[in-house]
């Protein structure tokens, strides 16, 4: 059975504000367009690790899926994010709110697989080779 991170990370709340701000908190936004917001954030570029595991994360939690080729939030995580919107530290809120969601090892083998299908490594890989990165 493949092992899986059950943990959140602060690179998922990190990729999670990413997506907000990206789609403007509605409709969709490529893969590409999400690590360009995460990198104008913090400076920081995301791996293509902590990319993977984190939209597996979302995606199992129901807080993100994939349509056409681009990232979409889920009403439920809307709904959970007009919760805390106008927290003085996003990120850290959105931390706080993805640390009160279990992930339970099965509700990612189907993400792991749409990612696939998504070909995030080849969006990940363009991304690289567009915009340069420390990965």
């Amino acid at each position: 059975m493949p092992k899986y991170n059950l943990t959140w990370e602060p690179s998922d709340a990190a990729l999670l504000e990413a997506l907000v701000l990206a789609t403007g908190g509605e409709g969709g936004a490529p893969l590409l367009e999400v690590l360009l917001m995460a990198d104008a954030l913090d400076g920081n570029v995301l791996t293509q690790k902590e990319v993977e595991q984190g939209l597996e994360k979302l995606m199992a939690i129901q807080y993100v899926q994939i349509t056409k080729n681009k990232l979409l939030l889920s009403p439920q995580f809307m709904q959970d994010y007009t919760a805390i919107e106008g927290a003085e530290n996003e990120q850290e809120a959105l931390f706080k709110l993805l640390k009160t969601k279990p992930l339970a090892p099965e509700s990612l083998d189907e993400p792991k697989i749409l990612l696939k299908k998504y070909k995030l490594k080849n969006y990940y890989q363009q991304y690289l080779e567009q915009f340069g990165g420390n990965n």
